[in-house]
C-alpha cells in the first residue's frame, strides 16, 4: 500500500520510517520517494498499524488517496522544528 508521509525530506527520514515498518514485519518491502513524499510498503500490516507506528516516531501518514492527515508540527526526521 502507498502512504503519504510528512515530513519525508531526507535519507534519515527514510531510514527511520523503514526501520519502523520493518519492526512491524521484518520481511516487508519498503520503497520511499522523497520527491513525492510517499512510501510504498508491502508487508504483513495495514494502515491500522502503519499510521500509529509512524506517528510514534513523529511522522504523519495516511494511505495515498485518502483525505489529508492533520499537519505534522515536526521538522525533518519527525523532530520538532525550532
Amino acid at each position: 500500500m502507498k502512504y503519504t508521509v510528512t515530513p519525508l525530506t531526507c535519507g534519515r527520514c527514510v531510514r527511520r520510517i523503514t526501520d519502523a515498518l520493518l519492526a512491524l514485519d521484518p520481511a516487508a518491502t519498503i520503497r520511499a520517494d522523497l520527491a513525492t513524499g510517499t512510501v510504498d510498503a508491502d508487508g504483513a500490516f495495514d494502515a491500522t498499524s502503519v499510521v500509529p507506528a509512524l506517528a510514534a516516531i513523529g511522522y504523519a501518514a495516511r494511505p495515498t488517496g485518502t483525505p489529508e492527515a492533520p499537519a505534522n508540527p515536526g521538522g525533518c526526521c519527525g523532530t520538532h522544528a525550532g
